[in-house]
């Protein structure tokens, strides 16, 4: 249940997306759970390759074959008429009405890269338009005018010129800025956000933050913020997933797990942003190792042969469960809170 006793827009409970290849069985994601509510943000962060981004296209159903939900469900509620609806996506065909419905109209997403994203045989206006006319009822003067009103509203500067020109003509924040447009074409009620300030200079990312959170306060929408960039995390959300190896590491509202970070991994990314209360040239403390080859997961936890609380006998042998602390409303995977005698394979 999310705040207030209501219920959340979207709930994640134990998703397994794997992708079998000739090589093996990649377990990108590999039992996750989470809530979003209304008007909250969740932040979702990792290293790169610990599959946050396959949550957001696991969530859509966007998955790039040979992927393929493997288990777990996706529940995303919606009002029909008065009535609350409850769809699990895991259990829909990617391609059918119901998902192309809500693909755009209920969940939008901004992709990471913008520049891969727009067609660039078509203008800006032309693939706004298209977007907006998929999903409401309105003639193509009304789309424009739509598509003009959206530029503005992200402020893009001249929207009635720039809605005939093409993306490379754009520079990288304004192309950030027009795939916002089109996510929020048709007011979701949810906006996945997948590295929407990756590439851009700090000025730029901190005029995309604002937008983002100014279009919440408006529309009152849930986001969903993936991300490498704990600064980001800290400034937009709400609550925090930390995934590591496509699990969750650690949990629980940002506060409180910056503040007070439980898990080895957690403890790590935070030591390793620079402060400005370093000593003069001090060197970043960096997590040891690399993340393990998809194709070679370590037994027991997957964080072990990086982690300094390492205990020999119990990480390589047990798998840790993701639980609750006692008395707080983080949530970790870590035998230094969850003791093995309460944890088995």
């Amino acid at each position: 249940m999310a705040e207030n006793g209501h219920q959340p827009l979207l709930s994640v409970k134990n998703l397994k997306t794997y992708f079998p290849t000739d090589e093996g069985l990649v377990r990108a994601v590999d039992g996750v759970s989470f809530n979003v509510a209304a008007g909250r943000t969740l932040g979702i962060v990792g290293e790169s390759g610990c599959g946050k981004s396959t949550v957001g296209r696991s969530i859509l159903g966007i998955i790039d074959r040979p992927g393929r939900v493997e288990d777990g469900e996706i529940i995303w509620r919606r009002d029909v008429n008065g009535d609350m609806q409850e769809i699990d996506v895991t259990k829909q065909q990617p391609n059918s009405g119901l998902m192309r419905s809500i693909r755009g109209s209920d969940i939008a997403l901004v992709f990471q890269e913008p520049m891969t994203s727009f067609s660039p045989v078509h203008t800006i206006g032309n693939q706004l338009m298209e977007a907006i006319r998929l999903h409401l009822d309105l003639t193509k003067k009304e789309a424009e005018e739509r598509a003009v009103d959206l530029l503005n509203r992200v402020g893009i500067p001249n929207p009635a010129q720039r809605i005939h020109e093409y993306s490379f003509q754009l520079s990288g924040g304004l192309r950030q800025r027009a795939m916002i447009a089109m996510a929020l074409s048709c007011d979701p009620s949810l906006l996945i956000a997948d590295e929407p300030t990756t590439a851009l200079d700090v000025t730029t990312q901190a005029q995309i933050l604002d937008l983002l959170r100014d279009l919440q306060e408006q529309n009152g929408m849930a986001i969903i913020l993936i991300t490498h960039n704990l600064g980001v995390v800290a400034e937009m959300a709400d609550e925090v997933v930390v995934m590591y190896l496509g699990r969750e590491a650690e949990s629980g509202p940002v506060d409180d797990v910056f503040h007070n970070p439980q898990h080895p991994y957690t403890q790590g990314l935070l030591r390793s942003i620079p402060s400005i209360y370093a000593k003069g040239v001090e060197r970043l403390p960096s997590i040891v190792g690399t993340i393990p080859h998809p194709f070679n997961r370590p037994s027991g936890c997957t964080f072990r042969p990086r982690c300094p609380s390492f205990m020999e006998g119990v990480c390589d042998v047990h798998v840790p469960k993701f639980q609750n602390i006692e008395g707080s409303e983080q949530a970790v995977s870590c035998f230094l809170h969850h003791p093995p005698a309460e944890v088995t394979n």
